[in-house]
Order: C-alpha cells, then structure tokens, then sequence
C-alpha cells in the first residue's frame, strides 16, 4: 500500500508548518544568545586591553625600580678599585709610577662611568648596570687624558729630581 506524500493526511503535522512555529519560537532566543556573545567578546577585548595597559605599566614601572636601586657599598668600592686598577695598568704601560697620576686617571675613569649614567657619585650606579660599569672601566682608554696625566707626572718627577 503506497502513500501519496504529497498530500498531508489528517492528523499528520505539515513539516513546513513545523519549522516555522520552531523558526518563531527560537529566533527571539537565538537573536538574544548572539547579542549576548557579542557583547561578552566586546567585554573581554576591553579586559585584554585593560590588561595590556596594565602590563606595560607595571615593566615600566619595574624598569624604572631596577634603575632606581643602586649598587651596594661593596660593589661601590668595587668600582672604585676597577678604575685605580685600571688607572695603574694604563699608566705602567707609559712607564710612569706616580701615586698622584695614578689617583687623577683614576678620577677621570670613574668621571667617564658617572656620565654615562648621568649621577653624582659611584653609589648612585643602578645595581642592575654593575656589570655594564665594570665593563667600561675594563675598556676605557682616552688617549689624550692618559698622556695628560703622563705629561704632569713627568714633570712633578723632574722638579723632584732638580730639587
């Protein structure tokens, strides 16, 4: 027995019928669930982009403590004995052995150090560039204020001896 199915029979529910009252009844609930969606994703993009702005701050702000905080007394000292170290090196290469010579290179060494962070003295050197520091004095070599200072010794020496 074949049915025709094309024809609905009495008692049986037209599918088109069907899926226009399911099409009424949850478009309201679908349009409102995608509203929702949208606004949580609007929401969340402002959090992440609070976060970010949060996040840039606080290294920032991390930063500027790190180069805030300076270095201990010791590594102070340190820095001081590097530049005498380096004061004395410089000056044996010339052949000069002059306390005074050796404490004025010194001075300019620690000078040069001091520009470069722009402060007063070596205990103001940010404890996270010690080793920075340490480097430049290992490197420093001014040509012309070392022969300066060669030059005075030399002289300080020959008044010595013509006394």
């Amino acid at each position: 027995m074949s049915k025709d199915l094309s024809t609905p029979n009495t008692g049986d529910v037209n599918t088109a019928v069907v899926a226009n009252v399911i099409d009424q009844l949850m478009r309201p609930l679908l349009e409102s669930i995608g509203t929702l969606l949208k606004n949580n994703t609007e929401a969340m993009e402002q959090i992440a982009a609070s976060q970010d702005v949060i996040r840039n701050r606080m290294e920032a702000l991390e930063k500027q403590v790190r180069l805030q905080t300076p270095v201990t007394d010791r590594q102070a000292r340190y820095i001081a004995d590097a530049a005498r170290e380096k004061a004395r090196e410089l000056l044996d290469k010339k052949g000069v052995d002059d306390k005074k010579a050796v404490t004025k290179l010194a001075g300019a060494i620690k000078k040069a150090v001091m520009a470069r962070y722009g402060i007063g003295n070596l205990r103001e050197v940010p404890r996270c560039e010690y080793t920075v520091a340490m480097s430049q004095i290992e490197t420093w070599n001014s040509a012309l204020t070392v022969l300066e200072i060669v030059k005075e010794a030399r002289a300080r020496a020959e008044e010595n001896h013509a006394d």
